[in-house]
């Protein structure tokens, strides 16, 4: 559970970092291109929107913790710049969905082979496989 904890604390370390960057002038996700991406990945076919959140998922199957911390970054990121390019409704919706995401990726971590070795618990494939199957079909729902 720690880890999840610490997951959430880089996630919002990221926000407050980029906001306060953005309001000394530098842009670490530019308001623009974000904007732009939103649109083109909305108006984009169901296979590719499931496809680059897949992705993500596949980062952290593979890299488990170092990559989910990446990834609690990068979605903290992002929505520092959506509170400068939408709303707070908006801004407010993509942080709990990424509240959401960043717990399922974070039991795919835990529950990762090579982290169940290290701390020499039996290596429980079930769980692991369980977790990426759940995590896919979570990505899935949001990706329509």
């Amino acid at each position: 559970m720690r880890w999840l904890y610490f997951t959430y604390v880089m996630y919002w370390a990221a926000v407050v970092l980029t906001m306060a960057l953005a309001a000394a002038g530098y842009y670490i996700v530019e308001p623009e291109t974000l904007a732009k991406t939103i649109n083109e990945t909305a108006s984009s076919p169901y296979e590719q929107r499931l496809l680059q959140s897949a992705l993500d998922l596949l980062v952290v199957a593979v890299a488990s913790y170092p990559a989910l911390f990446y990834a609690a970054a990068a979605y903290g990121a992002v929505t520092a710049t959506l509170a400068e390019v939408f709303d707070i409704y908006h801004t407010i919706l993509y942080a709990a969905v990424a509240h959401v995401v960043l717990l399922f990726f974070a039991q795919v971590a835990q529950w990762h082979p090579v982290v169940q070795y290290l701390t020499k618990r039996r290596v429980e494939w079930k769980r692991y496989v369980l977790w990426l199957v759940a995590s896919l079909s979570l990505l899935g729902v949001l990706s329509l």
